[in-house]
């Protein structure tokens, strides 16, 4: 059971508890810590949070708010603070020198920001200036490319200064330039004064670290030597959804006072996002992140309409159906945007395994029905099916399965009808949450 899961459960026994004593809030406090600790939080952080929420059980409560609901949204607040709050993304960070240990995904996570920068309008150039990975220079070029952004380095140079200099007059007048250094097994003196040397070429305005989530509550010890070495002031964190020890990392770099800025959360130039433990937090419990969906929503809009209120409408058609499903498929796997919108666990393991040869198939049977049929497939039978599996070149099992997996999503996506667009952009996301998946339902808690 992952931390998400762990949480949520914890959550809903405060949630549904007849009465809210002592031994009721000792026991969710229990669930808690062992979550945490688990997911490799440090256990004198775990043991304060603990306190903090057992004081605030029993305080005196603000107006129009009654104590349940007041221990759950301290209790959710508390959480989010431990994993690090919402540290503000520097919208122009000039130049940016990453450092990071060998295998953390620094130079993937260059491409990421840099690509990051580049979709917001900024000039964006890469300086390879890891001169001791010999195939930092070509790994890079690609990345650059894919990225959008222009790049600069100097094939056989061994020092690393000498490139990051060169690099800056290369680049002068971009609106951001992001410098590589190299990596190695552990921060050593050797790579330390690297680093520096790089530094005091390249002039940065922001040093980020790169830290693989994998690493837990070790990240700590990391996050401090670079800092003290070359003043970290943010961190990125990669591998965040593959790891149990997600949590961990983030209250660790957390307690370093260097903000966890972006997580990387798959290996796609745009898996990054910037990091917000209220949003990363209700995603894990599985209350979704509608915020981040509208945001990716937001970026795929030009290739392809993909509207929100479609999905909320009454009348879901077929046509409707293979429209959003498409669309969202610009926005990364299925899997991931239905987590985004709390949904993942009401849809069947098939459906959000949907590939591009499956979407065609769609596309053809779909075609294959008369207007009647796509606007209400509540009239399909078995001559039906027959006619549109020969018309289409498939088998009526195939064309059965389409109906299936639409009717599965038309039924989930019910829950969005009367969800207030306008309101999701204001960030009310918590509230409209509530609304359709039941957290609270008798009670209108903001967690936001």
């Amino acid at each position: 059971m992952g931390l998400g899961e762990q949480l949520r459960k914890a959550m809903e026994r405060l949630r549904n508890s007849s009465v809210l004593d002592q031994q009721t809030v000792k026991e969710t406090v229990k669930d808690i810590q062992r979550a945490l600790i688990s997911s490799d939080v440090e256990v004198n952080l775990v043991l304060e949070l603990s306190r903090k929420i057992e004081e605030s059980a029993f305080k005196d409560l603000p107006s129009r708010i009654n104590r349940r609901e007041h221990l759950i949204k301290t209790t959710y607040d508390l959480l989010a603070e431990v994993l690090g709050g919402t540290p503000k993304v520097p919208e122009n960070p000039e130049r940016i020198l990453m450092v990071g240990l060998f295998g953390s995904g620094k130079t993937t996570s260059i491409g990421k920001i840099a690509r990051w920068y580049a979709k917001r309008g900024k000039k964006v150039g890469v300086i390879a200036a890891d001169t001791f990975r010999p195939a930092a220079f070509e790994q890079l070029q690609q990345v650059a490319a894919t990225a959008r952004a222009e790049f600069f380095g100097m094939r056989g140079e061994k020092n690393a200064a000498v490139v990051a200099e060169k690099g800056v007059k290369q680049f002068k007048g971009f609106d951001l330039v992001v410098c590589d250094s190299a990596g190695r097994n552990a921060l050593d003196e050797a790579l330390t004064k690297e680093i520096k040397e790089i530094g005091n070429a390249f002039k940065p305005t922001n040093t980020w670290l790169v830290i693989g989530a994998d690493m837990g509550q070790t990240a700590k010890k990391q996050a401090k030597a670079f800092h003290e070495a070359v003043g970290v002031n943010g961190i990125i964190i990669t591998r965040i959804d593959g790891s149990a020890k997600g949590g961990g990392v983030l209250a660790a770099c957390h307690e370093t006072k260097a903000p966890v800025l972006f997580l990387g959360t798959g290996e796609k130039p745009d898996d990054l996002q910037a990091f917000d433990a209220q949003r990363y937090l209700s995603r894990i419990m599985g209350y979704g992140d509608l915020q981040s969906l509208l945001e990716k929503a937001k970026e795929v809009q030009e290739e392809e309409e993909l509207d929100l209120e479609g999905l909320m409408e009454e009348n879901f058609t077929l046509k409707t159906f293979y429209k959003q499903l498409k669309a969202a498929r610009k926005m990364g796997p299925l899997s991931k945007v239905m987590d985004m919108m709390g949904l993942g666990a009401q849809l069947p393991k098939e459906m959000l395994e949907v590939g591009e040869e499956k979407l065609d198939g769609f596309k053809v049977m779909i075609d294959s029905m008369t207007e009647e049929e796509r606007n209400d497939p509540e009239k399909f039978n078995r001559s039906r099916i027959a006619r549109v599996a020969k018309g289409a070149g498939k088998t009526q099992q195939e064309v059965r399965e389409l109906l299936k997996q639409y009717k599965n999503m038309a039924k989930v996506f019910k829950q969005f009808k009367g969800i207030d667009q306008k309101k999701l952009e204001k960030g009310g996301v918590q509230g409209l949450l509530k609304k359709f998946r039941g957290f609270e339902k008798k009670r209108k808690l903001k967690l936001r």
